[in-house]
């Protein structure tokens, strides 16, 4: 066998071997998103949340993912519309999370926008559960009475809710 055939060989055994475990690998990636802070005196609005593998509850602020070609600002703004009808106002950005967690068992990895706003129509400073128009992961969101031993996450946004 000629050099160039051996080496053709050990160059296709290992891009077939690159290429079993690149697809063997979580397609996940990093998930930009955007949140906000939005307080009432003492209280924040959230989603509950609760992870089996954990037996943990926790508090997920609310926003979502950042389309391509869409800024985060944007993102934030179209989330509140889609998920609660709702305009925010008062926007300001805090500051960028970066999250990397487990849930329920799965990686994930976010780089989370963090927003305090405001919402626009004073109604939704009701103390009631908000019914979530377009996520079939989360259900609800509402008013949580904000204490530090809360799990709220993106984990690092909570830093700055203080």
């Amino acid at each position: 066998m000629a050099k160039s055939t051996l080496i053709f060989v050990f160059l296709s055994d290992i891009l077939g071997i690159l290429s079993n475990n690149i697809n063997n690998m979580p397609k996940k990636g990093i998930r930009p998103i955007a949140v906000a802070i939005i307080k009432n005196e003492n209280k924040f609005f959230a989603g509950a949340g609760f992870d089996e593998d954990k037996k943990e509850k926790f508090y997920r602020l609310m926003g979502g993912g950042i389309k391509f070609r869409e800024t985060a600002l944007q993102a934030l703004m179209r989330e509140f519309k889609e998920e609660f009808a709702a305009e925010l106002i008062n926007i300001k950005l805090l500051g960028i999370a970066e999250n990397i967690y487990v849930y329920n068992g799965e990686y994930g990895h976010e780089i989370a926008y963090v927003y305090e706003a405001d919402f626009e129509d004073q109604g939704m400073y009701e103390d009631k559960e908000y019914p979530v128009l377009d996520s079939p992961r989360q259900e609800a969101a509402g008013w949580i009475e904000y204490n530090e031993t809360l799990r709220i996450y993106p984990k690092t946004a909570s830093d700055l809710m203080s």
